[in-house]
């Protein structure tokens, strides 16, 4: 908070006086320490903005046992959020809302089995925090019926774009009088772009054939950099390509790291996950997009 100068409203014959000018000083002082307070009492009167102080008076409400050693603000005031949000009626919409408010748009996939009364919900969660936060919220809003699973998902795209240049060629040589290894023989420079990269012309067909190269390319899974895995499952729809492995529980109790790699062990794709094996085995599958863009 800048100083606030109190003299400034004060008779010049005042200013003028040692006494009054202490005067000044303390009350600016008590001044800009009650503008900080009140600025204070403003952000807490908003979740996404309230101090730490507020952050666990909500914790406690929600009988909620805070780690502020492991566990951010950020995560701690989104996680009240959450719970302030938990009023029925609890519809697939509802469940959608939390889903972006927890893991992002586009992150997440949710798939209901009707016959056998099973919710699964594949998303990228990179944090166990919030994984942790979906498995009490899923607690609280489905029916007691209906069995919850989650898939760990991870997703990528890829952007391919077409350019066109004429080119502008020259000989460097005449019959007879090529210098062998001097200059090339022929030589081009861009001479003017005909087609932007921005503009549309990539068909659809190309764009399937690129997924089907991208799934066929990964050869094997390394799991938190030392199990490989070469049991994968490969399959595209249009130009979605998929690869799909399981991790057993007795490989490792929890994955927080996840490399592709190619038929040399190149890591293509390096992500940063956070999925514990709570069952026998779990399914992973990463989802590869190829669309036209710049």
């Amino acid at each position: 908070m800048p100083e606030i100068d109190i003299c400034q409203y004060w008779p010049p014959w005042f200013r003028e006086i040692l006494d009054f000018q202490a005067l000044c000083r303390t009350e600016g002082e008590e001044l800009r320490v009650m503008a900080m307070f009140m600025a204070r009492v403003r952000a807490n009167l908003f979740v996404q903005t309230m101090d730490e102080s507020t952050t666990a008076d909500w914790e406690a409400i929600f009988h909620i046992v805070a780690n502020p050693v492991t566990e951010t603000l950020a995560f701690r005031r989104d996680r009240i959020l959450n719970r302030l949000s938990m009023h029925p009626p609890f519809t697939l919409t509802f469940l959608y809302q939390r889903l972006d408010a927890l893991f992002g748009p586009g992150n997440w996939e949710v798939e209901v089995d009707y016959p056998n009364y099973t919710l699964y919900i594949e998303a990228a969660v990179e944090d166990q925090q919030y994984f942790s936060e979906m498995s009490v919220t899923m607690d609280i809003i489905k029916p007691c019926h209906i069995v919850y699973i989650s898939r760990p998902r991870v997703a990528a795209s890829f952007l391919v774009s077409e350019s066109i240049a004429r080119t502008l060629g020259e000989y460097n040589y005449i019959l007879g009088s090529w210098e062998l290894g001097r200059l090339p023989f022929f030589s081009g420079d861009e001479e003017e772009v005909v087609k932007m990269a921005g503009q549309p012309s990539i068909q659809q067909a190309f764009l399937d054939q690129a997924a089907g190269f991208v799934a066929n390319d990964i050869k094997s899974v390394r799991i938190n950099g030392s199990i490989v895995i070469t049991a994968l499952s490969r399959s595209t729809v249009g130009n979605v390509a998929s690869v799909g492995y399981r991790v057993l529980r007795e490989q490792t109790e929890e994955v927080t790291q996840i490399e592709l790699l190619d038929q040399a062990g190149t890591v293509l794709t390096s992500s940063a996950v956070y999925v514990p094996i709570a069952e026998e085995t779990v399914a992973f599958r990463h989802a590869f997009i190829v669309k036209e863009g710049a």
